[in-house]
């Protein structure tokens, strides 16, 4: 990219930082610090939103035409997960598009998605694979050394909605609770219908708390990360990165980007395809030993593959190589 500060305007379909997708966008303001940022969603924003982009302008926007981006002045324009009926062709600045999900990407100088899986999915208007990076999630007040004790505390963590939290789960749980015993039950963003539920199958042992940015502070407060949904598939699944970074050990379904976050490591996270690959994965972890070994790799693996510096590096390749690009076809 040319010398000079440049001015990024990305652009999301979701305006919520604890969401997947704008919790990148934030993602991506810390990994180029040395850009001036914009920020533009749809809808208002929440107090918590907007105090994590506080240095970026914020501009309410859906819709992405010509006027907009010179209004915005950048140089850049990076959309998450923005569908082609938004979005104006023949933008006045780089434009990418950084796909989080199956939506039909519009056109754009260049194409990424977040994972192998999804890039699968979209075929030839995937692009490159972008892996995303995850900040090391904030660590609570008092939050010290991770026990080893005999006890063991599951948790999950997702976006409240209730596609992420299928009733499914309740018998499952049950089942888990009392083969378990021992084991401490938490959830953070359960919708409030499934409180009691989940609560009862738990025979009591859980703790519920409310979805948040710094709700992710949770995972240095577990041992592991349990997430199972029998028929969604996530494309990537943030917050098994996020609970890497924090030590806390993913047990999570063999599907979609989880995999390529787990697989070929040895001794980090687990993967798991039924119920009883989850139990056994619990049963395992209960002992301290392999819990401790287990706990130490997959922080090792998220450093290094999820860092900022890491993520700094292929944004500014991705940008570099695009425009480059639109150079040489424009000669």
């Amino acid at each position: 990219m040319p010398g000079g500060r440049l001015t990024l305007l990305q652009v999301g379909n979701v305006g919520d930082v604890t969401g997947g997708t704008g919790a990148c966008v934030r993602t991506v303001t810390r990994a180029l610090p040395d850009f001036a940022h914009v920020v533009a969603f749809p809808g208002r924003p929440s107090d918590e939103t907007r105090a994590a982009f506080a240095g970026c302008r914020w501009v309410p926007r859906r819709r992405v035409d010509a006027e907009f981006v010179s209004e915005c002045g950048a140089d850049v324009v990076l959309l998450h997960n923005v569908s082609r009926d938004l979005v104006d062709k023949g933008l006045p600045a780089l434009t990418l598009a950084y796909t989080h999900s199956r939506v039909t990407p519009p056109l754009a100088d260049g194409a990424a998605c977040c994972s192998r899986w999804l890039a699968d999915q979209c075929g030839s208007a995937a692009g490159r694979v972008l892996t995303q990076a995850v900040p090391v999630p904030p660590r609570p007040a008092g939050c010290g050394t991770r026990s080893l004790g005999d006890g063991l505390t599951v948790g999950r963590i997702c976006t409240p909605r209730k596609a992420k939290w299928p009733d499914e789960i309740v018998p499952l749980y049950s089942e888990w609770a009392e083969r378990f015993p021992a084991v401490r039950w938490a959830f953070v963003g359960c919708p409030g219908g499934l409180v009691e539920p989940l609560r009862e199958a738990c025979g009591g042992r859980a703790e519920f708390v409310a979805a948040s940015h710094a709700a992710r502070g949770e995972l240095w407060k577990w041992d592991v990360l349990l997430y199972h949904h029998p028929t969604l598939t996530e494309s990537f699944g943030r917050t098994c990165a996020e609970a890497m970074r924090a030590g806390c050990i993913p047990v999570v379904d063999a599907r979609g980007g989880f995999v390529e976050q787990i697989d070929g490591r040895p001794g980090g996270g687990i993967l798991a395809s039924d119920a009883g690959d989850f139990a056994a994965a619990i049963d395992a972890l209960l002992d301290p030993g392999e819990r401790l070994r287990r706990s130490r790799r997959v922080r090792a693996i998220g450093d290094e593959r999820f860092s900022i510096s890491r993520f700094r590096r292929d944004l500014l390749a991705w940008f570099g190589e695009t425009l480059a690009a639109v150079r040489a076809q424009a000669a």
